[in-house]
């Protein structure tokens, strides 16, 4: 069977080990995932806000990044994707940018292709640049981070794919900290750091691919249920709609329930903070009738498989020991494990 130029140049690269096989560093590069909700508001914070495993980076910036709609059949961005991320400046600063921690600094290492879709408005400075971050961690006697630039890139009004080879630098030699929590920040944009201009712009971003090997192939498709798994490892939302249940336990003591949460995924750290409405009674505890909580739930004792939830509902006379589940009290209700992060 008789091989083209492109089978002969994958046969060459690293490439012909990965295909089929995760060969996307990137999770959630089609912006599938969106557990925090797909809006992040217009804001100045730095932090995973609103898609799933990506972080907005806005230093000084006012910014909003949302979740649009592909037109069903539309041929500009291949792989069919359904979503794409608009960030969205009112007002530019430099390095506001969109970035991925990458778990493991020592996961890209060797020749890397990086590719995506973008349209947009430049920024005042006329470019958007790309620069990278090897992060060794904390703990010990870590190893200081290494920023490397990639290279520049403009956008217009119509879709255009943008691709980036490049080989990290080495990190033999380098000390790992000692907290399991290195990792490869990869730049898909950042306003460059010489541009302090507050002009506004936005820029679209679709298909987002980080392989090894030197040679850009097609967009791996991953099913919703294993791209958002590999987002639960890092933050875990449940949403029940309203009388829905969230897990089963018992009461503690008369006035509070102790609630078991099984993750669906076993999460990179125990999570370290509980996310809710902040509204008590969209929580509600059940022994025999319901009863709405008298504060939001915390949490206690994690693990990376497990949290107990503690909801507090006090002068209600639950008899302590008694089997109990918590339910949400409004279709807004939720409970976040958050703190798994990079």
């Amino acid at each position: 069977m008789a091989l083209n130029q492109v089978g002969l140049e994958r046969l060459n690269t690293a490439t012909t080990n990965k295909i089929g096989e995760n060969k996307n560093l990137v999770i959630n590069g089609q912006f599938d995932i969106w557990q925090r909700g797909t809006d992040s508001g217009s804001n100045t914070t730095d932090g995973i806000l609103a898609c799933d495993r990506w972080v907005l980076a806005s230093s000084g910036a006012t910014k909003q990044v949302t979740r649009q709609t592909f037109t069903l059949g539309q041929t500009d961005v291949p792989s069919n994707p359904k979503y794409f991320l608009r960030y969205a400046v009112t007002t530019g600063n430099n390095n506001a940018a969109l970035r991925q921690r990458i778990e493991g600094v020592d996961r890209v290492q060797g020749t890397v292709t990086l590719t995506f879709y973008a349209k947009g408005t430049n920024p005042g400075g006329g470019s958007f640049n790309i620069t990278n971050r090897q992060d060794f961690g904390t703990g010990g006697s870590a190893s200081s981070p290494v920023d490397t630039g990639v290279g520049d890139f403009t956008v217009t009004t119509s879709w255009a794919k943008k691709t980036f080879t490049f080989t990290p630098p080495s990190i033999s030699g380098k000390t790992l900290g000692t907290n399991n929590n290195s990792y490869y920040e990869l730049e898909v944009f950042r306003q460059p750091a010489s541009d302090t201009s507050t002009a506004a712009y936005t820029i679209d971003i679709a298909n987002v691919q980080l392989e090894v090997g030197n040679v850009s192939t097609d967009f791996e498709d991953r099913s919703h249920a294993e791209e958002l798994a590999l987002c639960q490892r890092y933050y875990y939302r449940t949403t029940p709609s309203n009388q829905g249940f969230y897990g089963v336990g018992n009461i503690d003591g008369g006035s509070q329930g102790q609630i078991l949460i099984h993750f669906p995924t076993e999460m990179r750290s125990k999570p370290t903070s509980l996310e809710t409405t902040g509204t008590a009674t969209d929580y509600i505890l059940r022994v025999t009738s319901n009863v709405n909580c008298t504060g939001v739930p915390t949490i206690d004792n994690t693990s990376t498989t497990t949290a107990l939830v503690v909801p507090p509902s006090s002068s209600h006379g639950l008899t302590d020991k008694s089997g109990a589940f918590l339910r949400a009290g409004s279709d807004s209700s939720f409970l976040g494990f958050a703190g798994a992060e990079l």
